[in-house]
């Protein structure tokens, strides 16, 4: 009896510890979309009493939500554990706020974690007093969660004062982390011991309109919406009628117009990449010898780099790769639409009066230095310091009003 007693005793007490897990992908930009996100994600995960895991994959994001999601963090009573991953993945800028706040940290190896340092709208360090105030809120935010949690306080301000950047192996030799791991059973089997045995795993997949607002605060996806929708609406007016490329680039700045709400933008960078194409369409117009298009890509190229870079955004720009791809692109469209002006240029009228000098025409009647000549369904006064019989073949050299200089064609 006392057996069968310690035996429903010791069975009470596993299921009472086992818990179901929540799984939950946080890929690309940290925005207020990903903020509902996740808190929808934790009261499902509260509802059930379970445990909420966020794999994390980001390059930072926008402090206003990163706040927020630390706040919903930190007074949860729900476990949750951040892991980045896959192998290779990151926890950058904004992302090294919500590691840090999580009840356990796990990262993959090969992964990273760190550089929070705030930024002004050019990408560079603020300075004067308003950087120190800036950055004075960013190390107290970054403390108090490093307080809380028991993190390693010292390498914690620093990734905000100096860039810290640490990877898997060296987070959790400076006790930023809890464990390295690289597979989610891997994860589940160490959290099995500290909150309790797996009895369910779940994957919780966004909404279509989550899904959405996630593939649009990729800035790079923001960038290709740009440029594709500025070159559709140029094509439109260049071959007016069909309609189809108004609608690609009036959709394309749409979803460009739907992603800046979701990341703000930097507006200094949208006029420069206004004003690189401004400077591309005065080139054709204007010879210049390349000076415009030299400006163009030099606004374009610094438009696209200081497009997302403002206060409040930390971590988020256009990768240096798109922009080399991009204007790549825009060097090849300019020489070619180049080659074809130079090539129109040195070719010989093809319609109107010049456009008959070298062309044959016929003897109908001729007298001493001039004479009538057929050409073209034309008959033609024309003059020539040669002699012609009738139905002579000549070659037009010259046309001065409406009379032609004929020489003897070969």
């Amino acid at each position: 009896m006392r057996f069968f007693l310690a035996f429903l005793m010791l069975f009470a007490f596993s299921v009472a510890g086992a818990k179901e897990y929540f799984f939950v992908e946080i890929n690309g930009v940290i925005s207020g979309y990903t903020e509902k996100y996740i808190e929808e994600s934790l009261k499902k995960a509260s509802s059930a009493e379970g445990v909420l895991v966020l794999k994390l994959d980001t390059p930072g994001g926008i402090l206003d939500s990163t706040r927020k999601i630390v706040q919903l963090i930190l007074e949860s009573e729900t476990p949750v554990v951040t892991f980045v991953s896959p192998q290779g993945a990151r926890a950058g800028s904004a992302g090294t706020f919500i590691t840090l706040a999580s009840h356990y940290a796990a990262m993959a190896e090969g992964s990273n974690i760190g550089a929070a340092h705030p930024v002004n709208i050019t990408g560079q360090n603020i300075e004067g007093e308003l950087g120190k105030k800036i950055e004075n809120d960013t190390v107290a935010f970054m403390r108090s969660i490093a307080e809380k949690r028991g993190r390693n306080l010292d390498i914690s301000v620093q990734m905000v004062t100096n860039s810290l950047s640490l990877t898997s192996q060296e987070a959790l030799e400076a006790d930023i982390i809890d464990t390295v791991v690289n597979s989610d059973d891997g994860l589940v089997a160490l959290l099995s011991e500290k909150y309790g045995e797996q009895t369910a795993r779940t994957y919780l997949e966004p909404t279509v309109l989550q899904k959405v607002a996630f593939f649009l605060s990729d800035p790079n996806v923001l960038m290709l919406m740009l440029f594709i929708g500025i070159g559709a609406v140029f094509l439109e007016f260049k071959m007016p009628g069909t309609f189809v490329f108004a609608g690609i680039g009036i959709c394309a700045i749409l979803l460009f117009l739907m992603g800046i709400n979701i990341i703000p933008v930097n507006w200094l960078g949208l006029l420069l990449i206004f004003a690189g194409f401004a400077l591309m369409v005065a080139e054709v117009f204007i010879p210049s010898f390349g000076l415009l298009t030299l400006g163009a890509v030099v606004a374009l190229g610094f438009g696209m780099y200081l497009l997302f870079s403002r206060e409040g955004n930390v971590g988020i720009s256009v990768s240096l790769g798109m922009i080399a791809g991009v204007l790549a692109a825009v060097l090849l469209v300019v020489g070619l639409l180049g080659r074809l002006i130079v090539k129109d240029f040195l070719s010989k009228p093809a319609t109107g009066a010049e456009g008959m000098i070298g062309e044959a025409g016929t003897v109908m009647s001729w007298n001493g230095s001039s004479g009538k000549v057929f050409v073209h369904g034309e008959i033609w006064n024309a003059e020539s310091g040669s002699s012609f019989e009738k139905n002579d073949k000549v070659k037009i050299a010259e046309i001065k009003g409406m009379v032609i200089k004929v020489e003897r064609a070969e």
